[in-house]
C-alpha cells in the first residue's frame, strides 16, 4: 500500500493518490479512537442516574419550599392579617407546585382580580393544573379567544358604521329620515362591537369601554319610532317629542362621572363586579326591555296603517318597511328574553352564552339589511318613492287620481290588447294624441304607475313580445333579426341591448336557453 502511494512514476497517479489520502485518514480516524475511548455503558447509566437525581431533589426542594410557604400564609390568615397581591401570586404559585387546582386557581383568581394581570395564565408554572376544569374556566372568562360569530359580529358593525354615514349622503333621500335610520343603525353598530369585546374578552384591555354604550339603551326604540313616523307621515318633530329622549338624558347625566373616572379604576370595575354594577345593570335591562316591546308596538302601528290608507307605496319602500318592523319585533322579544335570563341569575354570567348571541345577532341582522338594502334598493330612501312625490314638474300638472288611473288602465290595454308598441314610430306625442291627453299629462301617467319613462315601458313590452315570440317557434325557423323588426325595433343592435338589459341574455344565449329546456323535457 505504501509503495502505491509513494510510486509518482505509475501510470495511476490520480488513482493512487485518491487510496493515498483515504489511508490516511484511516489512521486520523484510528488515532482519534485511542485517544478519545468509548465510553462505558455502565458509566453512561451512572450518569443518567446522578441527572435524574439532580432533577428530583429539585423538584422535592420545589415541593417542601412550596409547602413551607403555604405553612407561612396559613398561620396569616389564622391571624387574620390581610393578605396582599403579591402573597396571592406566591400561594397560588405554590399550590400550582403541590398539584392542587381548587386552591391555585382560588388564589390565582384573587391575584387577577387585584393586579389585573391576566398575562399570568400563560405562566410555565401552571402547566401542572391547566387541564382542570377550574383553571379551565380561568383560561374562557380572562384570556383573549375568538370564533366566527364574533368575526360575523365585528364585520356587521363596521360596516353598519360605513353605512350610517352612506345614508346620510345621499342627496335625493330625506334628510331627517335618512338621519333617524342613520343613528339607528350607527348605534346599533357600536353596541354590537361593544359586546364583541365582553365576547372575546378583550374588554380587560380596553378599560375605557366600560359602559361605553350604555346610555343608548333607550334612544334605539325612539329613533326607530320617529323614522316611520317621518316616512309614513311626513312628520316634524314638536317640543313635546323631546319627552322621548328624557331617559337617555338622564341615563347619560348618570354615567358622566363612570366616564371620567382614570383606566386603572374602571379596571378595577370591570375585574370586581360588585352589588352596584349588577343592580345598575339588571334596572336597564328591565327598562331597556320594556322599552324596546313598546315602541316595537307603535312602530307596527303606523306600519299597518299605512298599508292599509296608501295603496299607492313602492313595492320594494313596502317591503322594507315590512322587514324593519319585523325584524325590530324579533329583537324586542330576544332581547326580552335575554334581560330575563340574565337578570334571574345572581351573578352576571358571560357562560350564558346562547341568548347573548341570540340577541347580537339578530341587531347584527338588521344593520346587515339596511345595509344590503342602501347597496341593493337605494329607493327605498329616496323622498320621491318614500313619499310618492311627483316631480317637480307634475305637481301642478292638474291630473287628479282617479284620471290617472283612468288613463292608466286605457293605456295597458293599448299596450296588452292593440300592440302598439309594434309601430316602430310610435312616440310620446303620438301615443299622446291617441289617447286624447297631453305629452305632460301621459308622461305623468307613465311615471307614477309605472316607474318608468316613456321608451323604457315600450320597450319592456317589445321584449316581453320577443320572448313570447321565440318561445312559440318550435321550429326555429325565425331570424333573431324579423323578431326585432317585428315587434317594433329598427335594428338588431337595439334589439340586442335591450333584450339583454331585460334578461341578461342576449337573443342568442336566451334561444339556446330554451333548445336546452326542450331537450331535458324531451329526454325525461
Amino acid at each position: 500500500m505504501i509503495y502505491l502511494i509513494l510510486d509518482y512514476n505509475s501510470n495511476n497517479l490520480p488513482l493512487m493518490k485518491s487510496v493515498g489520502v483515504i489511508y490516511i485518514l484511516f489512521l486520523f480516524a484510528n488515532i482519534l479512537c485511542y485517544a478519545n475511548p468509548k465510553p462505558n455503558l455502565d458509566d453512561k447509566f451512572e450518569f443518567n442516574n446522578v441527572l435524574v437525581d439532580s432533577i428530583f431533589e429539585s423538584q422535592q426542594q420545589l415541593i417542601e419550599k412550596s409547602k413551607n410557604v403555604i405553612e407561612q400564609y396559613d398561620v396569616l390568615i389564622k391571624n387574620g392579617i390581610p393578605l396582599d397581591t403579591k402573597d396571592h401570586k406566591r400561594l397560588a404559585e405554590s399550590y400550582a407546585h403541590l398539584g392542587d387546582p381548587q386552591k391555585a386557581t382560588l388564589y390565582l383568581e384573587y391575584y387577577i382580580k387585584e393586579s389585573f394581570d391576566t398575562n399570568i395564565l400563560y405562566s410555565d408554572v401552571f402547566k401542572k393544573i391547566d387541564y382542570y376544569s377550574s383553571f379551565q374556566i380561568l383560561e374562557k372568562t380572562y384570556l383573549p379567544k375568538i370564533n366566527s360569530w364574533i368575526l360575523l359580529f365585528i364585520f356587521s358593525g363596521v360596516i353598519g358604521i360605513f353605512i350610517s354615514i352612506i345614508i346620510n349622503l345621499r342627496k335625493k333621500g330625506d334628510s331627517l329620515a335618512n338621519l333617524l335610520i342613520g343613528l339607528f343603525v350607527l348605534f346599533h353598530s357600536f353596541f354590537i362591537l361593544h359586546l364583541s369585546l365582553y365576547l372575546t374578552n378583550y374588554v380587560y384591555h380596553v378599560p375605557h369601554s366600560f359602559w361605553a354604550t350604555i346610555t343608548f339603551s333607550f334612544l334605539y326604540g325612539p329613533l326607530l319610532y320617529f323614522y316611520f313616523k317621518r316616512i309614513a307621515q311626513g312628520y316634524t318633530f314638536k317640543r313635546k317629542d323631546v319627552l322621548h329622549f328624557v331617559p337617555t338624558l338622564l341615563l347619560l347625566i348618570y354615567f358622566i362621572p363612570t366616564y371620567f373616572l382614570p383606566a386603572e379604576a374602571k379596571l378595577n370595575k370591570i375585574f370586581n363586579i360588585d352589588s352596584s354594577y349588577i343592580n345598575t345593570l339588571y334596572a336597564i335591562l328591565f327598562f331597556k326591555a320594556i322599552s324596546l316591546i313598546t315602541y316595537s308596538f307603535f312602530i307596527y302601528k303606523i306600519y299597518t296603517k299605512r298599508v292599509k290608507t296608501n295603496t299607492k307605496v313602492d313595492k320594494q319602500v313596502y317591503l322594507w318597511q315590512r322587514n324593519i318592523a319585523y325584524l325590530n319585533i324579533v329583537y324586542a322579544l330576544t332581547y326580552s328574553v335575554y334581560a330575563f335570563i340574565i337578570a334571574s341569575n345572581v351573578v352576571f354570567d358571560r357562560s350564558k352564552s346562547v341568548m347573548v348571541y341570540s340577541q347580537v345577532f339578530v341587531l347584527a341582522l338588521i344593520v346587515l339589511y339596511v345595509a344590503y338594502t342602501a347597496y341593493v334598493q337605494p329607493r327605498v330612501f329616496s323622498k320621491k318613492y318614500l313619499f310618492n312625490e311627483l316631480p317637480i314638474k307634475y305637481q301642478k300638472s292638474g291630473l287628479t287620481e282617479g284620471y290617472s288611473f283612468e288613463l292608466k288602465e286605457q293605456l295597458i290595454k293599448l299596450l296588452k290588447e292593440e300592440k302598439v308598441f309594434k309601430d316602430n314610430s310610435i312616440s310620446l306625442n303620438s301615443l299622446s294624441d291617441r289617447m286624447g291627453v297631453t305629452r305632460h299629462n301621459l308622461s305623468q301617467v307613465i311615471n307614477e304607475h309605472f316607474a318608468l319613462n316613456f321608451f323604457n315601458l315600450i320597450n319592456k313590452y317589445r321584449i316581453q313580445e320577443a320572448q313570447e315570440i321565440l318561445r312559440n317557434d318550435l321550429n326555429q325557423n325565425l331570424n333573431i333579426i324579423d323578431v326585432a323588426y317585428d315587434v317594433g325595433f329598427n335594428n338588431k343592435v337595439t334589439f340586442n341591448k335591450a333584450f339583454k338589459e331585460a334578461t341578461n341574455l342576449t337573443p342568442t344565449q336566451y334561444i339556446k336557453s330554451l333548445r336546452a329546456a326542450t331537450l331535458r323535457v324531451n329526454f325525461k
